[in-house]
């Protein structure tokens, strides 16, 4: 065998052990420590509980870390999913990174994943120090207070392009920023029973009405169900039997229950508060709205397309990716009851292109199937890793 040969086997030979051990290593499970310091629970700490809960089913050990008082953690015990006490209290307080670090040494993660400011300070400090790679998740669209607390993760998540975009201008190196859309179980939205949803309508007293159009969401001043309800005030001249069903909880609920009574359509809008049989409601509306002015993804519109419900959106942050206006849903402009009036106006007199965006949809819902969105996700850590 000539000189060549020998070399040539040898290249052969290295690449093949390299393949076999980097199969080896995409097959071994996952070790990952979700860290929150937020006190709240809205759609980023719904987001890691999911996540958290997707990655064991997949075969992955996750375990989350968070402050004892956090609604995130009786959450996370009420799942089922590990969950550790840790006092986040500031960035750099000397309690909470004693007691990161030890449970760190104790679980041996592969990886941190982060999501907010005072975690993600604590993770980059502690995983730099026992040498785990923290990835950060950025959710918001709020002004981006500092472009150094960016540095320590080796990945950054964005959860929409826009996200993306305002990193970036921010000044947070594009090279290490992915975008990571959220997920949705589009099976549990797309296949309600037909008794779920009769009980939705006898519940609400539905027959007859027409359109029924639904939202829901926390009650915030950048969620505008304000908007909604004086878009309904324009629509029940042509369309009297009309109906808003709004369900979420929220400190601004009373004053947008106010806004019903004085513009006179309150026996118009029905206010549930918080629900868990979203799919079963979905499954009973016509067109659903989402008057949002600030939306870094937009979750629940992708719910309401994967139940085949036509959206009508505020074409703002996340939600311009997802509709790609005309195409799968109808966007609108940001704080106009006007055009969201005339939106779900149009939908209601033309069936056909109610249709046509129920199954644009749906298809488009698909995307952000949790099955796919976990694979991309794990993806981002094997490769961090």
């Amino acid at each position: 065998m000539t000189g060549s040969e020998k070399l040539r086997e040898e290249e052969i030979r290295t690449q093949f052990l390299s393949n076999v051990r980097f199969k080896a290593e995409t097959m071994r499970g996952l070790t990952v420590l979700f860290t929150e310091s937020s006190r709240n629970f809205g759609g980023q700490e719904r987001r890691l509980l999911a996540e958290a809960r997707l990655m064991i089913e997949a075969g992955h050990r996750a375990e989350i870390a968070c402050p004892r008082e956090s609604a995130l953690f009786g959450r996370a015990v009420s799942a089922g999913v590990p969950v550790h006490p840790v006092p986040m209290r500031s960035s750099l307080w000397p309690p909470a990174l004693v007691s990161l670090l030890a449970l760190l040494i104790k679980l041996k993660p592969d990886v941190i994943y982060s999501h907010s400011g005072h975690d993600s300070w604590l993770g980059g400090i502690t995983g730099t120090l026992t040498g785990t790679p923290l990835v950060r998740c950025r959710d918001l669209l709020t002004p981006v207070r500092s472009r150094t607390a960016y540095m320590l993760p080796r990945r950054v998540l964005a959860c929409s392009g826009a996200v993306k975009k305002q990193l970036v201008d921010a000044g947070v190196p594009e090279d290490k920023i992915f975008v990571s859309y959220p997920h949705i179980d589009t099976a549990r939205f797309s296949r309600v029973d037909e008794a779920s949803r009769a009980a939705v309508r006898r519940e609400l007293n539905l027959g007859g009405r027409f359109p029924v159009v639904f939202c829901a969401g926390e009650f915030r001043p950048e969620k505008r169900q304000e908007d909604l309800v004086r878009a309904m005030e324009l629509i029940l001249p042509e369309f009297p039997s009309a109906l808003l069903v709004l369900a979420g909880r929220g400190r601004r609920m009373e004053a947008v229950r106010e806004i019903a009574r004085e513009s006179g359509v309150e026996e118009r809008v029905r206010f549930l508060g918080e629900r868990e049989d979203i799919p079963a409601l979905l499954s009973a509306a016509d067109i659903y709205a989402f008057p949002s002015d600030i939306e870094p993804f937009g979750m629940a519109p992708v719910e309401a397309m994967a139940a085949g419900v036509p959206v009508v959106a505020s074409g703002t942050g996340g939600l311009v990716e997802i509709l790609e206006d005309g195409k799968y849903g109808i966007s609108v402009p940001p704080r106009s009851p006007e055009a969201i009036a005339a939106a779900i106006a149009r939908l209601a007199r033309d069936e056909a292109l109610r249709k046509s965006l129920s199954a644009a949809g749906r298809k488009r819902a698909g995307l952000f199937d949790s099955g796919i969105a976990i694979e991309r996700l794990t993806g981002h850590f094997r490769e961090v890793v």
